[in-house]
């Protein structure tokens, strides 16, 4: 199986800076940096990820799903094995058969909810969503009940604003654990970025840390570039924490989100949070870098509805 990288264009800027996930923003007239980082731009099959299996942005996801495990790309079938769950993945249906139909007439989500099955084609963004859905259950099937909360209420079209910022975090969410007496949070939210990515450095891993959500993102991690922001929610949990299994951290955080995600919630955008600079995420985090305003913006005012 060939790697899939994606491809990023000169004068194109993915970010999740803006109102929708990893979209492009033309407007840019510089040609993008591409990081050419070693992390992931070699691998050729899903098993190769189990290398990287100890970079803190895949620690949880091997900790659920064993994608080791596998000599070729996974089935549908597959991924219910892997590590079952209470949604049943399916192989994308031919648009011409009863369940193509369906889809087509529901739509992704309203067919997700009635059938409580996932269709999946062959390629890096629904495996990755898989490993999501694995990780996050109870919180990837909230989100599902909003979008269809949201399309009785009103109807699919407009998606409007809540829908936009449902999505967003499906894509491009970054969970942010932390302890009720870490700075780190509100630096974040301040885009005080020197002092939440660089001066409170030893604090990650301890008092804070970061976990990803979105499946866009760990897709965008194919070919990383400067510019590959998240959209966070912070997640207070006790000391005890940052010792646990990375598994029994993900379950945790699954539980806690779930409980707290709501149409209100959503009512925002949710702040970003440039995602190469999150200590030990990437291999050139020097004093440069993070001088860099076009990817570690200085907060703009009134800028987040």
């Amino acid at each position: 199986m060939q790697h899939m990288l994606l491809g990023f264009q000169p004068n194109i800027f993915y970010s999740c800076y803006d109102s929708y996930c990893c979209k492009i923003r033309s407007q840019y007239k510089q040609t993008i940096n591409r990081c050419n980082d070693p992390l992931i731009m070699s691998l050729d099959s899903l098993s190769q990820l189990y290398s990287y299996r100890h970079h803190p942005v895949f620690t949880s996801l091997f900790s659920v799903v064993p994608f080791n495990e596998l000599s070729s790309w996974p089935t549908a079938n597959d991924l219910n094995e892997l590590a079952p769950g209470p949604m049943r993945f399916i192989t994308d249906p031919e648009t011409a058969s009863e369940a193509g139909m369906l889809l087509e007439t529901l739509g992704y989500e309203g067919f997700i909810h009635q059938t409580q099955s996932i269709p999946t084609r062959r390629n890096w963004h629904d495996a990755f969503n898989a490993a999501i859905w694995h990780q996050f259950p109870r919180t990837k099937q909230r989100l599902n009940q909003l979008h269809i909360a949201y399309i009785a209420k009103h109807g699919a079209l407009p998606r409007g604003k809540v829908r936009d910022h449902i999505t967003h975090f499906d894509e491009c969410g970054v969970i942010i654990a932390h302890t009720a007496n870490s700075p780190v949070p509100q630096q974040l939210l301040q885009h005080q970025w020197q002092s939440a990515l660089v001066e409170n450095k030893q604090q990650w891993g301890h008092q804070v840390d970061a976990f990803v959500f979105g499946h866009a993102n760990l897709e965008m991690l194919l070919n990383p570039h400067i510019g590959l922001t998240g959209k966070w929610v912070g997640i207070e949990v006790q000391d005890g924490f940052f010792v646990q299994r990375p598994s029994l951290q993900v379950a945790l955080l699954d539980a806690l989100l779930a409980r707290r995600v709501d149409d209100a919630f959503f009512a925002n955008k949710l702040p970003p949070i440039p995602f190469l600079g999150i200590p030990g995420w990437w291999g050139k985090q020097d004093a440069g870098f993070y001088a860099n305003t076009e990817y570690f913006r200085p907060k703009r005012i009134n800028k987040n509805k």
